[in-house]
């Protein structure tokens, strides 16, 4: 760099050169070129950067020392440009050196002409641009990886978009084979999941796992990379982990042809689909689980819900196989034969049932027959303990899963599960103890419903059925009805007795609550209406009294009851209603219609409080009360007063109808269609005179023939056919014949209250002694007498408290009233 404080006079030796001098050492390189290419001079400089002599250039064309490229660049517009115009200027041309390399040079060419001789030579200074070509070829070839990155980039953010929008993880497998081949070129891409519970890698392909797989102990890249958690090269494969918060859930393996060099730049843009990948698997694995116990939740939910509107173990059952498949498995089958075993009773065989049939204990559905289920795998069952479920091999080389069904600490039963699910699977097994924890406890406790409505069943019908009273002044028709969709009996109840020589109490009441304890109250207040009515203080006194009653006992509050007292000589008719619905009075010559005095509310209420009423009226021979209970008249979605005026018109329309009949006529026409939704009692009190008969038998065996006789000729005097008469009489005997023998054991002081009425076909016989009975001696013939009325008679009951009353029931066939 010149200093500009010296002064100028110091550069001027410098600055004193030849024009020859100039020309050989210049800066560049310098030809003179004959319009034929033949180079005429060339300067030292040119001379230095190709390593020729001077001797090996003068008098040869100068293409000789072009590349091919160079020499056809000359041929095919650098000659053509000169003769157009004259010079070129910048041109890029590659000169092969003496030692063969090549020499990148730009070149200005100049045509100058002697206008006096017409002869013309090519002035050629070249320039040195190795050092541009070198940076112009690294800016190119970075342009170029600039550009097959960006086209990478683009197949990589086209794969990150697949990846987002799928929904199954069996789906990401055809975006990262696309982006394998079109990003690196690849011949072939290869995804490789890890199983969730076992150290395996398992190729996947569009529509799952499939075959091969490989251990992570395996020596290849694959296992390799899940270990290192790393990218791993050899023998023309690339393996990358799929990655996603710090865990390798596979691999991507791609495979390069012979030969192929795989850049940094690739590796880390493998290493990039690897993570995008990875995290996309997780985030679409986290999905599918999301979905899945959302799925599994609500089944719970709705399993628990669809088998608790089933009434019944045997319903539920059918209905919890029905849920299952196909949902959870193709085939269900649930057998109940172990609860037996638990509870001490011998197991009976499984039972043959069909595809959609079902039996007692055992329920199945699905294709293919029902499953063997022997002793020795419900042992095994029983100890599985936490180990399920239990695989099964079945019939048919059909393999399940067996599952225990449990209730408080005890298996009641098996759920058997076979073929591949239609809902998303597979199913943990916390699922399927849950599931099948809902199910056992669902199926228990409708077995323990159903035998706790059995106990209360069996004591209501026991509080309900006692002996009717039988005048020739009335008559008394009864029905029950339990609820269709109830699995728990109800309180209503009904009862008729006398209260006098000439008069009889009939009541209909509804206690609120189900099961046992409602039946335990009913049969309480039953006996207290008895009690207080035997006390002939009448029907308010008697409401009055039973508010008493129920202030020491809970489940009788609010329990609604009607109750009437009929005089038998004078027909009068006293009434009262403690929130009960009307009674519904039907005269010989009127319509129905409902008898709405004498009301007051529930039994122990404030209602109830003030004081009790109730109404009278004088009834004419031939009319008919009924008394009922709120399931009679009640429907959902309709007033109460449109199932009065039904009731009404089911009377009125059987108004000539017996007695006996009427009852069963009308509760199934008032609960046909929607009905029976809730118990019903019915109570029908017909105020007429019925054919009867009376007598009472001293205790001698010989007072039996005459008996005979006097009974046959009062049936004969009613119509009775001969062929009924001999079953009622000889019924009749025998019960007489029991109390003479058992009741008084020949004591010839006792007598022997004989009853019978007829009533619109149906015969009521009571034998009644107030005798003493003892177990009867043991003899061939001994025990005949029952078995004999029981199949001579329709109803046979014997009450024995202070004597043996036996009321027989007899439905005659051609005998009307």
């Amino acid at each position: 760099m010149v200093n500009p404080l010296e002064p100028v006079e110091t550069f001027i030796p410098l600055l004193e050169e030849s024009a020859e001098d100039l020309y050989e050492r210049a800066p560049c390189g310098y030809l003179s070129v004959l319009p034929d290419g033949t180079v005429a001079r060339v300067n030292q400089t040119f001379l230095d950067w190709t390593g020729y002599q001077r001797a090996e250039l003068l008098g040869h064309r100068v293409q000789n020392f072009y590349t091919i490229g160079g020499r056809i660049f000359h041929e095919t517009h650098l000659g053509p440009l000169l003769h157009m115009q004259g010079e070129v200027r910048g041109v890029a041309l590659e000169f092969r050196r003496a030692d063969g390399s090549r020499l990148d040079t730009l070149v200005n060419v100049v045509l100058r002409r002697n206008p006096d001789t017409a002869s013309a030579v090519l002035r050629m200074t070249v320039f040195d641009a190795t050092d541009r070509r070198s940076y112009e070829r690294e800016l190119l070839g970075e342009r170029r990886r600039a550009e097959r990155n960006e086209d990478r980039i683009r197949v990589l953010q086209e794969m990150v978009a697949r990846c987002a929008s799928i929904d199954r993880a069996e789906d990401i497998v055809a975006p990262i084979a696309t982006a394998g081949t079109e990003a690196f070129e690849a011949t072939d891409t290869v995804v490789w999941l890890l199983h969730p519970q076992q150290p395996v890698l398992t190729v996947t392909g569009p529509t799952g796992p499939v075959s091969p797989s490989v251990g992570l102990d395996d020596p290849g890249p694959e296992a390799r990379a899940v270990h290192a958690a790393e990218v791993v090269s050899a023998d023309g494969r690339v393996v990358t982990p799929l990655v996603a918060d710090g865990r390798v859930l596979g691999v991507v393996s791609f495979d390069f042809s012979a030969g192929r060099r795989v850049a940094a730049d690739e590796v880390e843009l493998m290493r990039t689909v690897g993570r995008q990948a990875g995290q996309a698997l997780e985030r679409v694995r986290l999905h599918e689980e999301t979905t899945r116990r959302a799925w599994q939740t609500a089944f719970l939910a709705r399993l628990g819900r669809d088998l608790d509107e089933a009434v019944g173990s045997a319903d539920r059952a059918r209905r919890l196989v029905c849920l299952l498949v196909p949902d959870i498995a193709q085939y269900a089958q649930v057998d109940l034969t172990l609860a037996q075993a638990t509870d001490g009773a011998t197991a009976p065989p499984p039972f043959a049932t069909s595809a959609t049939g079902y039996a007692d204990d055992v329920v199945s559905q699905g294709p293919g027959g029902p499953w063997p289920i022997d002793d020795g795998l419900r042992a095994t069952v029983r100890a599985a303990g936490e180990n399920i479920p239990v695989p099964l091999a079945g019939p048919d080389g059909r393999s399940g899963l067996v599952l225990p069904l449990r209730a408080r600490n005890a298996v009641i039963g098996i759920l058997l599960l076979a073929g591949s699910p239609a809902a998303p699977g597979p199913f943990p097994q916390d699922f399927l103890l849950a599931l099948v924890d809902r199910a056992g406890l669902a199926l228990e406790n409708a077995r323990l419903a159903e035998q706790d409505r059995e106990v209360a069943r069996i004591l209501q019908r026991s509080l309900l059925v006692s002996e009717r009273p039988t005048d020739p002044r009335f008559h008394v028709a009864t029905v029950y009805r339990p609820a269709e969709d109830r699995l728990e009996v109800g309180g209503d109840w009904y009862d008729a007795f006398t209260t006098s020589a000439d008069s009889v109490g009939v009541v209909v009441g509804d206690v609120v609550g189900r099961g046992i304890r409602a039946a335990s109250a009913m049969g309480q207040l039953r006996s207290a209406v008895r009690a207080l009515a035997k006390a002939r203080c009448g029907p308010a006194a008697v409401l009055r009294h039973m508010d008493d009653f129920v202030a020491t006992l809970e489940a009788g509050r609010m329990t609604t009851l009607a109750y009437a007292e009929l005089a038998l000589d004078t027909g009068l008719l006293r009434y009262a209603c403690a929130g009960h619905p009307p009674p519904l009075l039907l005269l010989p010559d009127t319509t129905p219609r409902y008898l709405w005095d004498g009301r007051s509310g529930p039994l122990g209420t404030h209602a109830a409080s003030r004081a009790r009423r109730e109404a009278e009226l004088t009834l004419p021979r031939g009319s008919r009360l009924l008394l009922y209970t709120d399931g009679l008249v009640e429907r959902r979605g309709e007033r109460i007063d449109q199932g009065l005026d039904r009731l009404a018109e089911a009377l009125d329309a059987r108004r000539t109808a017996p007695i006996a009949s009427l009852t069963q006529e009308i509760s199934d026409g008032m609960l046909a269609g929607e009905g029976g939704h809730d118990d019903t009692c019915l109570l029908a009190l017909a105020f007429d005179d019925a054919p009867r008969f009376h007598t009472d038998v001293p205790a001698r065996m010989s007072r039996i023939s005459p008996l005979r006789t006097e009974l046959n000729d009062w049936l004969a005097a009613c119509q009775v056919p001969e062929t009924e008469r001999y079953g009622i009489v000889l019924a009749c005997s025998e019960a007489v014949a029991n109390a003479i023998e058992h009741g008084y054991q020949g004591d010839p002081s006792g007598v022997v209250s004989v009853t019978a009425a007829l009533d619109g076909g149906l015969l009521d016989l009571r034998v009644s002694d107030t005798g003493r009975w003892r177990a009867p001696q043991a003899t061939v013939h001994r025990g005949r007498g029952l078995a004999l009325m029981g199949r001579l008679m329709d109803d046979l009951v014997i009450d024995r408290g202070t004597g043996t009353n036996v009321l027989m029931r007899r439905q005659l066939r051609g005998t009307t009233r």
